[in-house]
């Protein structure tokens, strides 16, 4: 199991470090004594039209593409029907739910209801 999804701040996730995400090192400057002696990066070695499942809430990153050619990438979130938004502050740029409403619409939909296979 990746143990860094046990480490929090303040009960909040680790903070980004590089929002350019060019300096895979630069979580080490967040990381207390102890978690830097559990860090043991792992590669994902990922081919053409592979995937990688994982919380969010692990220390995750990529180097640099050092190819010729572009690297395209999606990120889908998902969380449980009924999940409250816990921020006023925008969850995609130009997008809010409240603080304290469903997370649902347009850009949070429902993808499975265990209603559906009745």
């Amino acid at each position: 199991m990746n143990i860094s999804i046990r480490w929090t701040r303040d009960g909040k996730p680790l903070p980004v470090t590089d929002f350019n995400f060019k300096d895979m090192e630069s979580i080490m400057t967040v990381l207390t004594e102890e978690e830097k002696k559990e860090f043991k990066p792992i590669p994902s070695l990922l081919k053409k039209g592979e995937a990688s499942f994982h919380t969010g809430m692990a220390v995750h990153g990529s180097y640099g593409n050092k190819s010729a050619s572009p690297r395209r990438s999606a990120v889908l979130n998902y969380f449980a029907d009924g999940t409250i938004s816990n921020t006023d502050e925008d969850l995609l740029k130009g997008i809010k739910i409240p603080k304290g409403e469903k997370m649902d619409g347009q850009f949070f939909p429902l993808l499975f209801d265990p209603k559906w296979m009745e």
